[in-house]
């Protein structure tokens, strides 16, 4: 066992012992970037400097550069002091600044609501403080002085900022205090209250973020669509309608190379799908070829969704089915890109194969091969496609009152899309919840005036 040492290497002096800040020698640091010294300047204001610097026996700044110039911007010219015996400054700079620790969301979360509490307490209407009623409150408190201990007329108390003059809105200055926006902390916030309303679902994601295993904007992003989710499923159960599908909506659980079994050959107008990605899941593709030229009209379509790197091995196995290729269609995306490391590539569109069974299509509508889609909401499902391309393919390759078919329907933007549009809709999907997801989203859409 390591013995511990009796003593700090530090001189026994008072922390309400001062210096000139004129004295304190600054040498060159290796930290450049001082951050938000006016934040710093109106909390040392508003509580008091909580950290003296640190300086060595020969007046040399180890530790607390910015507090320093956020003194100094108040008009200070004192300030406490640790002395510390160490010669190499920049040892002692590294040893203060890498042992810190910040924050976790949950932390700041708790003292950004006590803040957030006092200041409520101070002020009236809209958040704005009674600036004149609280100055007169404080000037009778030790609360107001800006460093503890003894100041002559030097200590220009009347130029300091004090917290309870800020102005605007009260959350936005609550915010302002932890450095951070106030749109980041209202994400911690519902990430940490929706730990707190329901612990099995989201108490493990928390933890990630406070452990920085995950960032705030994907744990609140996963939160909001798991709340989506399960507002949507408990909307189902307590709905009015019989559980058994309307005349024009069939939809099964299950593996869609089973389920599809059970639909006669020949019978659907269309099928629309979303396979999932990945060189893992291509076989998907092969069943799902040997389905459609079974269950497809003669000049009916098979329009799929596919990797780019997966094309021509998709198109390989397609035509071994029998269907007849016959284009591609390209969707341009809109917002943030994902970037495909494999192959090097910023992908701004999707791709749409178009395949046919036989030689002549059965419709006659002419078929845009761009299409300019938006970012769907993926509040449901993670792989949620946006309706805009669904609709433009089912509108022109279908006709009011025929069949559409998605053996991979995951929330259901295929069916209710087609529903939209008065056709018949035939739905797999193995997932339970998805499937409860887009059976609710169907009989929605399928009695409108309910």
């Amino acid at each position: 066992m390591v013995e511990r040492s009796r003593s700090l290497p530090m001189n026994d002096t008072p922390i309400s012992k001062t210096k000139s800040i004129d004295s304190v020698i600054i040498t060159d640091r290796t930290r450049k970037d001082d951050g938000d010294i006016d934040s710093l300047a109106e909390s040392i204001s508003s509580v008091g400097l909580l950290q003296p610097i640190v300086i060595n026996e020969d007046n040399e700044l180890i530790d607390g550069q910015r507090r320093i110039k956020a003194c100094i911007k108040l008009g200070l010219t004192e300030i406490p002091f640790y002395r510390v015996n160490l010669e190499q400054i920049i040892l002692g700079e590294f040893h203060a600044n890498s042992n810190r620790k910040d924050f976790t969301t949950s932390e700041r979360v708790a003292l950004s609501n006590a803040v957030q509490e006092y200041l409520q307490k101070q002020s009236k209407g809209a958040g704005r403080p009674r600036t004149n009623e609280i100055a007169k409150n404080e000037s009778h408190s030790e609360s107001t002085h800006i460093i503890k201990g003894s100041y002559d007329n030097n200590s220009c108390e009347s130029n300091v900022v004090k917290l309870t003059t800020f102005s605007g809105r009260l959350k936005d200055n609550v915010s302002k205090y932890f450095g951070i926006s106030r749109n980041t902390l209202d994400k911690e916030r519902k990430i940490v209250e929706a730990a707190e309303n329901d612990p099995n679902s989201f108490e493990e994601l928390r933890q990630k973020v406070d452990r920085k295993k995950i960032s705030i904007d994907k744990a609140y992003n996963e939160i909001h669509r798991q709340i989506k989710k399960n507002e949507t499923i408990a909307a189902l159960k307590n709905s009015k309608f019989s559980s058994s599908s309307p005349n024009n909506i069939l939809v099964l659980q299950g593996d869609f190379r089973e389920q599809s079994k059970t639909i006669p050959n020949s019978s659907v107008d269309l099928i629309y799908t979303d396979p999932p990605y990945g060189t893992e899941h291509i076989y998907l593709y092969n069943d799902l070829a040997t389905i459609a030229s079974n269950v497809l009209r003669e000049g009916a379509s098979l329009v799929t969704y596919v990797g780019e790197f997966a094309i021509p091995k998709v198109c390989e196995m397609m035509e071994n089915a029998g269907l007849t290729y016959w284009w591609q269609i390209a969707i341009l995306l809109d917002g943030s890109f994902a970037r495909f490391f494999p192959r090097q590539v910023v992908i701004k569109k999707k791709m749409l194969l178009w395949f046919v069974k036989g030689n002549k299509l059965s419709t006659n509508d002419f078929l845009s091969d761009v299409i300019n889609s938006t970012t769907p909401s993926k509040a449901l499902h993670e792989w949620e496609q946006s309706p805009i391309e669904a609709a433009h393919v089912i509108s022109r390759l279908t006709y009011e009152g025929q069949t559409v078919f998605d053996p991979m329907m995951g929330s259901g933007t295929t069916g209710a899309t087609a529903i939209q549009l008065a056709r018949k809709f035939i739905g797999i999907e193995i997932d339970s919840d998805k499937f409860e997801i887009a059976k609710a989203r169907m009989e929605s859409d399928n009695h409108p005036n309910a």
